[in-house]
C-alpha cells in the first residue's frame, strides 16, 4: 500500500482510511486498475454497482465545485493492512450545519464479523472531531442489525423512528 501519496488519510490499528480528492476520483472513475497500482491496493469494496458508479461520479463533480469543504462529504475508503484490500467506505453525509452532519458506511459483506466497521467509525468520529463535528447522526433500516450493533458499539444512541431508525451521537 503506498500510504505516502494517500492524502488525509486515517491509520488505526488494522486500517488505514483514505479520502477521495478530485484527482485520485477521477483515476478511480476512469481506470480504476491504474487506480489500483497507484495507491497499491485491491478494490474489493462494495458492489461498483450503476448506483454507485453514479454517485462517485457526481461525488467528483461536488469536489471540484467545493475543494474547501470537501473533506465532510467524500468518501473515505477503507483499507485493510494485512492484505491491501480496500473492503468498504465511510463519509459525512454533508457540510455540518451547526456541528451536526451524518455519517454513512458501506462494507463488503465478505469482511463483515471482524469489527472493521467499528474500528473504522471510531476513528472517522475522531477525526470528525478534529474538523469541528460537535453530533453525528446515523440511519438505518429497521432490519438491518448489524450496523444497528456497530453504531451502539460506538456510542450511538437512539433517537427516532420515521420508516428508518435514527441514532446520534455527541462528540
Amino acid at each position: 500500500m503506498n500510504t505516502e501519496i494517500m492524502e488525509y488519510k486515517i491509520e488505526t490499528e488494522r486500517l488505514v482510511l483514505f479520502a477521495y480528492t478530485a484527482e485520485n476520483l477521477k483515476l478511480f472513475n476512469r481506470d480504476i486498475e491504474a487506480f489500483e497500482k497507484t495507491y497499491g491496493v485491491k478494490y474489493r469494496g462494495e458492489e461498483l454497482d450503476h448506483l454507485l458508479v453514479g454517485f462517485l461520479h457526481k461525488l467528483e463533480k461536488e469536489i471540484e465545485e467545493d475543494e474547501e469543504n470537501y473533506l465532510f462529504f467524500t468518501e473515505f475508503l477503507i483499507v485493510l493492512k494485512e492484505n491491501d484490500r480496500v473492503i468498504g467506505s465511510i463519509d459525512y453525509k454533508y457540510v455540518p450545519k451547526n456541528g451536526v452532519t451524518e455519517v454513512g458506511y458501506g462494507m463488503n459483506t465478505d469482511y463483515e464479523g471482524h469489527g472493521y466497521m467499528t474500528e473504522a467509525l471510531l476513528a472517522f468520529l475522531s477525526f470528525g472531531k478534529t474538523l469541528g463535528i460537535k453530533k453525528v447522526l446515523a440511519d438505518t433500516l429497521p432490519d438491518n442489525i448489524k450496523s444497528q450493533n456497530v453504531l451502539k458499539r460506538c456510542g450511538f444512541t437512539f433517537l427516532k423512528r420515521d420508516g428508518n431508525l435514527w441514532w446520534e451521537k455527541e462528540l
